[in-house]
């Protein structure tokens, strides 16, 4: 069965990201406000429901800012502490400013923990995990030497993509829990930006998860090739090896992966192997199931497959195990909740 409720309609909606945080409520945190994406009227909004979804509060700017726009990358609930990853920018992702978000009351309130230390270029911080080694784990793609044309665009008044650079870094970040300051960033994974002689910027978006060996696997968006593209990691996530093209289809949308209670592996996709950039190919929306460390997929059900472009759903495996709670966007305008109880 699978359930689906409005959450909120904008002008621009754009990566709903959704968490349950420690009193048990669920929140989503989206980038909304202006027609386009990125625009200097882009805020990130957070919204709370106390019923499981039914209702969502109105919505809640988790930082407001003038004449400046803001991104959310990514969204994490560890050790009873909300986290949100921002980027703060021109309206064209230049003068940009990373920083970390912090709440200890479940999304009231929100402060400012300052920037991100680990990077000085252009760089999306990614789907966080905790692994079994008790390391967090998070995703980034990392566009390097992007401070070098920081100033150049700024003067032509242009956005952040037209930076001449030729491809985007993919790694992860690792932290330990009990010290953040026992940190190491791994090797990365290129993905260029020309593929079959068309030039691309890449939003590679990865997301990662621990397979049972404890080995990681990493999922890429690559927009252009029609399919995900994978990388694996043998020594806990400090080196990543080659990324090569999946059978899994993708028009270049951002995937999910997320580890079920008993080790199942789920994935969110649009799995359309479209080559185009148009964004009427992310459709249908489908939650893939793998019983066996991504060797096959055990289960595979299309949720949504109604008319419009389905983007970037991102989510959570309930308490029991047995139902996935996301949300998404429509049409870059409205924000969904989904509950699926997987079927027997």
């Amino acid at each position: 069965m699978t359930n689906i409720k409005l959450v909120h309609r904008d002008c621009l909606s754009c990566e709903a990201i959704l968490r349950k945080p420690p009193r048990g409520d669920l929140i989503i945190v989206s980038q909304c406000g202006g027609v386009t994406e990125p625009a200097i009227e882009n805020k990130v909004y957070l919204f709370k429901s106390v019923d499981g979804g039914k209702t969502w509060s109105k919505p809640l700017d988790i930082f407001p800012v003038k004449d400046k726009a803001v991104y959310c990358t990514e969204v994490t609930v560890f050790d009873g502490v909300i986290t949100a990853y921002l980027t703060i920018h021109n309206g064209k992702f230049i003068d940009y400013e990373h920083i970390i978000l912090i709440s200890r009351d479940d999304g009231l309130t929100w402060k400012n923990y300052g920037n991100i230390k680990w990077f000085e270029s252009f760089v999306f911080i990614r789907g966080g995990i905790e692994l079994k080694s008790g390391k967090r784990l998070f995703a980034f793609q990392n566009y390097p030497k992007t401070q070098d044309f920081n100033r150049e665009l700024r003067e032509k008044n242009d956005f952040i993509w037209k930076a001449d650079i030729d491809f985007v870094e993919n790694g992860v970040l690792l932290i330990d829990k009990d010290n953040e300051h026992n940190y190491a960033i791994s090797s990365t994974v290129r993905l260029p930006m020309k593929y079959n002689n068309r030039r691309i910027w890449q939003w590679s978006e990865p997301t990662v998860v621990e397979l049972d060996d404890n080995n990681l696997v990493m999922l890429l968006r690559f927009t252009g090739t029609g399919y995900l593209w994978r990388s694996n990691s043998f020594d806990g996530g400090l080196t990543w090896a080659q990324a090569y093209k999946t059978d899994i289809p993708n028009p270049g949308n951002k995937p999910k992966l997320i580890r079920g209670k008993q080790g199942e592996i789920i994935l969110l996709n649009t799995p359309n192997n479209s080559t185009s950039v148009d964004l009427i190919n992310r459709n249908p929306l489908s939650v893939w199931i793998s019983y066996d460390n991504l060797k096959t997929w055990g289960y595979k059900k299309d949720l949504i497959d109604f008319e419009g472009y389905l983007s970037y759903p991102d989510g959570i495996i309930s308490d029991d195990g047995k139902r996935i709670l996301f949300s998404f966007e429509l049409n870059r305008h409205d924000i969904y909740f989904v509950e699926h109880t997987i079927e027997e």
